[in-house]
């Protein structure tokens, strides 16, 4: 997998690459690097940058290695065999970098280089045109933005020995900012007006503005997307191996000798059966075998439906989804606007839906679980991996249908767990920001999985929208207060109706639909309910 990181010079780009490749495995390609050694030689050398033919052959001959340091960290970079690490990053290399990439021929020595160490290997490669034209077929693109004057207090702290991702950090010499500020913006115009390749995004890739996140959130934004992305292969190696299956099938391929094929192992009544005629004794899936009145384990819970689950915990849940909704009628009272539509709908139809909704606290999932507890239904909620390091935490989620999901890995376990929960008629609740967002905006990176989910059940995403829940639990309170919550549902979006087609066009398209309409529906709760948040 090639994962291309593009953008403006201090836009954070190194830092990002090198976190994210240390957190997935993946080789951190340094390319930005390898045009500021090529600099660094024409510098020694002596020879203008306008003597391009001279510049070229400089660019050809050089010897560029990375020596793999502490993990997470910057590799060492070698210069014909001379350690050049500190040397590329003066203010001289990069007030002269530009115009010596803009050099066709170096690029296309640099190109070249970069190509082949991306063949066999998962990478993370950051530059200015990785996405556009080193690697256009790259799985992943980002285009990683930042105000020029985020992007030059950076850098300036970086030049003064700081780290400018630490709370805090402030520049110390003024003069410098300034002047590191003006190079920057110089350099914008040069990259912008560079003929043989200008710094733009690639139509397909993901726009992030970091001048407000941290390093951390940008990489656990990316870091998302690269899971998608891996899923999203994942899946369709599955539809080409039951292609492949299918078209064998239909030619009439023989099967297998059954000497050749290992026996599964299988338990109950159908292995006692197989057992005693001597037949194969079928494998049991995920959720197939019946669930027992107790001990059972999590991944039970996690598998099988939740009108499957043992008569003990289904009283407890109903009797707990009874005082909850009681409870939060006269607490915070709660109104769902089009809520009763798609409620009657569901009722007519055999698939559920995938609800994604703007998350501002454990409010809202609460009360959606019990509101379509009250009509007879049953909503699944996906909650992080992280809060199964609780014990009791983990026993309640199981106990009212959470499904946990591990972020920023390809957790296809998850995936199929909520294919199948919708292909049963339970629904699933998403809240794609994937952690509370209680500022103004709300907005923040998506974890865009849920329309995968959707894609893969082959039904519907249900875009909904909450307000009214940050006063329930303000900062710092810890227990919550009475508060009247209002919620609205959008009408659900079909895959079909989007206008493009492709596996991977129609997810990003319903990713962004779906996202807009929510924070669309919020917007309309705000205007009716003014003051609300």
């Amino acid at each position: 997998m090639i994962v291309a990181i593009d953008g403006p010079a201090g836009s954070g780009k190194s830092t990002v690459a090198r976190a994210l490749a240390a957190r997935e495995g993946f080789v951190y390609l340094d390319t930005g690097a390898m045009y500021r050694a090529v600099t660094l030689k024409v510098l020694k050398a002596q020879v203008p940058v306008a003597e391009t033919a001279q510049v070229a052959k400089l660019a050809q001959e050089a010897v560029i290695e990375f020596v793999p340091g502490v993990p997470g960290e910057a590799p060492q970079v070698m210069l014909d065999g001379k350690d050049v690490t500190a040397a590329i990053r003066t203010a001289q290399i990069d007030q002269n970098v530009s115009a010596v990439a803009s050099v066709p021929a170096v690029r296309q020595a640099m190109v070249a280089q970069q190509r082949a160490v991306a063949k066999n290997i998962d990478i993370v490669a950051e530059g200015r045109d990785m996405g556009t034209v080193v690697f256009p077929d790259a799985q992943v693109k980002v285009f990683l933005s930042a105000d020029a004057a985020a992007r030059a207090w950076r850098r300036t702290i970086e030049r003064e020995g700081g780290n400018a991702a630490q709370p805090g950090a402030q520049v110390k010499d003024q003069a410098l900012y300034e002047s590191v500020l003006k190079d920057i913006q110089s350099r914008d115009a040069q990259d912008e007006a560079n003929a043989a390749s200008p710094l733009h995004p690639a139509a397909d890739a993901t726009l992030l503005d970091s001048t407000r996140m941290t390093p951390q959130q940008v990489v656990d934004a990316i870091a998302n997307l690269v899971a998608l992305a891996q899923a999203r292969q994942a899946a369709t190696a599955s539809d080409n191996a039951a292609a492949a299956q299918s078209s064998v099938a239909e030619k009439g391929a023989p099967s297998q000798p059954a000497s050749s094929q290992a026996a599964p192992a299988a338990s109950g009544p159908d292995a006692s059966k197989a057992k005693a005629t001597g037949a194969k004794a079928p494998k049991t899936k995920p959720g197939q075998a019946p669930m027992k009145p107790f001990h059972n384990t999590f991944d039970d819970y996690y598998d099988h439906g939740m009108r499957e689950f043992p008569l003990p915990a289904r009283c407890v849940f109903n009797v707990a989804a009874g005082l909850i909704y009681g409870f939060s009628r006269l607490y915070w009272p709660w109104d769902y606007e089009g809520g009763q539509q798609l409620i009657d709908e569901l009722k007519e139809r055999e698939l559920g839906t995938v609800m994604v909704m703007n998350h501002v606290s454990m409010v809202e999932p609460v009360i959606t679980v019990v509101m379509f507890w009250r009509q007879g239904l049953r909503i699944r909620p996906v909650f992080k991996q992280e809060f199964n390091k609780n014990d009791l935490m983990r026993w309640v989620f199981s106990r009212v249908g959470g499904i946990p999901v591990d972020r920023g890995t390809a957790d296809l376990k998850a995936v199929r767990r909520c294919q199948r929960a919708l292909k049963r008629g339970e629904s699933i609740l998403i809240y794609p920001e994937g952690t509370r967002i209680r500022d103004d905006d709300g907005k923040a990176p998506i974890h865009g999985g849920f329309a995968l989910i959707a894609q893969m059940a082959k039904t519907d995403v249900t875009p909904s929208a909450v307000i009214g829940v940050r006063d329930v639990t303000p900062e710092g309170a810890h227990i919550p207060r009475p508060h009247r919550v209002h919620f609205k549902v959008g009408a659900p979006l079909k895959f079909g109706a989007l206008g493009v087609k492709g596996r991977k066009a129609q997810l990003e398209a319903m990713e962004a639909k779906a996202m807009d309409k929510v924070f669309e529906l919020r917007a309309q709760l705000r205007r009716d309910y003014p003051g609300e948040w």
